[in-house]
């Protein structure tokens, strides 16, 4: 690559990164319609990067929009397995722990969902022990990640404690 492509790559990814925490700034402030705009808008340009994905997903997971959250939350998984982080700012065992436990909420409360507890029991118990097995990978990765321990207990994973 040349270094001419590399510094306008550089200079994109910048301008991105300011895009992005603009977006999370405007998520702070409750303008949720602006923040998902600019989100859209970063991964119209690169949807290689996993954290817009995942803020998203954890937008839509808020609104109660899990049909939507789910598939963003699976890609911006698979994003961090295959590509890796955008962001040097947090641990990558953090990151990836933080994308299994968004995926793992956003099954859990779909299985909390009526159409799916009094639905297919085979679909129900695939729904819950997903989430068990991601609560339980995050809870792995990131030790200090009590939400995941709680949840990864609560759930039933064998081997899982809370922290306190």
């Amino acid at each position: 690559m040349s270094e001419s492509l590399e510094n306008e790559e550089h200079a994109q990814l910048e301008l991105l990164g300011k895009r992005f925490m603009d977006a999370l700034k405007a998520k702070g402030k409750g303008k949720l319609d602006h923040a998902e705009d600019e989100l859209r808008a970063i991964l119209r340009v690169e949807p290689r990067l996993a954290e817009p994905r995942m803020e998203l997903a954890r937008i839509m997971l808020d609104s109660d929009r899990l049909d939507e959250a789910e598939p963003m939350a699976r890609e911006a998984l698979e994003q961090l397995k295959t590509g890796g982080r955008w962001t040097d700012q947090v641990p990558e065992n953090v990151l990836l722990g933080l994308a299994h436990a968004l995926l793992a909420e956003v099954l859990r409360r779909h299985a909390d969902e009526d159409d799916v507890i009094f639905g297919d029991a085979e679909q129900f118990r695939a729904i819950v022990d997903e989430s068990q097995a991601l609560f339980a990978k995050a809870a792995e990765l990131d030790d200090s990640d009590d939400y995941s321990s709680y949840y990864a207990f609560f759930m039933g994973v064998e081997g899982a404690e809370i922290k306190i």
